[in-house]
């Protein structure tokens, strides 16, 4: 089965769920606009712009841009937080050639040019424009986006996760990448489970950007969302992935009693540890 057709009956799959509600979906515009998708002049556009050409094999991965789902789900439970998923992809090719500023919210100019750090620079001006994304939240925008890495000649492309103004490197191939996104039902966060436990707390526990300006400082975590954790206890941190990941696992059962959650539970377990050390 095409990628696109696994992800149409997933969609219909979370459609039927009577514990989930689908908010929005564009599927059916999405094949409106394969009607007139001419895969070989967009990748030749690639090519042209990047010098990055994509096997045919995989122009099928154009098919999937403009898809969006929107979940969120309630079972009644005590303690019950918001759970939601989703996803907004984007066309292969233009993910390819486009011009990348999805980050340029997160991170912002007065940071990555005026702080001291002998990386910003060089992060700023040549890391960052090569990161582009294949998808963002379906569920608004909440800092999340899967990404690839463009290098001029270079195929396939390294996969990113990135988090309001954070990325790390996944052990993943772009198929792989949709693969394990549907496994996971696209549950918000589901990327940390396939990100290098070690890289999770180095990056969320330790990183403290320092803004200058008017010749004072101000020491900020990475750029807090309170619409991640309705708590107001974990907003972007080490301890707030570990917290969704256990909510991840809590709810499941329930949501999607077929799932086997082995995984996500020696993950979640590996986590939890590494804090504790």
């Amino acid at each position: 089965m095409e990628l696109l057709e696994k992800i149409e009956q997933f969609i219909n799959e979370l459609k039927n769920n009577p514990h989930i509600s689908v908010n929005e979906e564009s599927v059916a515009d999405n094949r409106e606009l394969l009607e007139y998708c001419n895969k070989k002049k967009n990748f030749e556009k690639v090519f042209e712009k990047t010098k990055i050409r994509v096997s045919e094999e995989d122009w099928k991965y154009e098919d999937l841009g403009a898809l969006s789902l929107d979940w969120d789900a309630t079972t009644n439970e005590p303690d019950e937080e918001y759970f939601w998923g989703g996803f907004q992809l984007q066309n292969f090719s233009a993910a390819l050639s486009s011009r990348s500023n999805f980050w340029n919210r997160y991170n912002s100019q007065r940071f990555w040019k005026n702080n001291p750090q002998p990386e910003a620079e060089a992060i700023w001006e040549t890391f960052l424009p090569k990161l582009n994304y294949i998808n963002g939240s379906g569920h608004g925008s909440d800092g999340t986006f899967g990404c690839i890495l463009r290098e001029e000649g270079i195929y396939p492309c390294p996969v990113y996760f990135y988090d309001s103004g954070i990325w790390f490197k996944m052990n993943l191939e772009m198929k792989e990448y949709y693969e394990k996104m549907l496994e996971c039902k696209a549950v918000y966060y589901w990327q940390y489970f396939y990100v290098a436990t070690e890289e999770i707390v180095q990056k969320l526990g330790n990183f403290k950007p320092v803004f200058i300006e008017y010749d004072e400082k101000y020491l900020e975590g990475p750029h807090p969302f309170g619409d991640k954790f309705r708590d107001g206890t974990f907003t972007y941190s080490a301890e707030g992935v570990l917290h969704q990941m256990k909510n991840i696992i809590k709810r499941f059962p329930k949501l999607f009693p077929d799932m086997d959650l082995t995984y996500f539970k020696e993950k979640c377990d590996a986590l939890e540890n590494a804090l504790k050390q």
